[in-house]
């Protein structure tokens, strides 16, 4: 059996509750990641780049989440009561279509 949350669609809830799913998932997969690599009994300079590359896939991991916690606060009017679309390289394009 796994620990590993099971994501379910957005529902009644709305999309932003989703995305907060999402986040959670991927915070507990960053947890899982540095607690595995930091209980490995493996010894060597290999087992140091593995645990090097785990570090970067849990980062990696921990900023995703950020960036759904950031969505799902957007989509809720939380900054400032304005939703901005946001386009591929950062930048506001305006008020939300709502």
């Amino acid at each position: 059996m796994s620990d590993t949350p099971r994501l379910s669609p957005p529902g009644p809830s709305g999309p932003s509750d989703g995305l907060r799913s999402h986040c959670a998932a991927l915070r507990s997969h960053a947890r899982r990641l540095r607690a595995e690599a930091a209980a490995l009994d493996w010894r060597g300079p290999q087992a140091d780049a593995f645990r090097a590359e785990v570090t970067v896939l849990a980062d990696r991991c921990s900023r995703a989440a950020d960036g759904f916690a950031l969505a799902a606060a957007q989509l809720d009017g939380v900054h400032g009561g304005v939703t901005a679309r946001v386009t591929a390289a950062g930048r506001s394009r305006g008020p939300s279509p709502r």
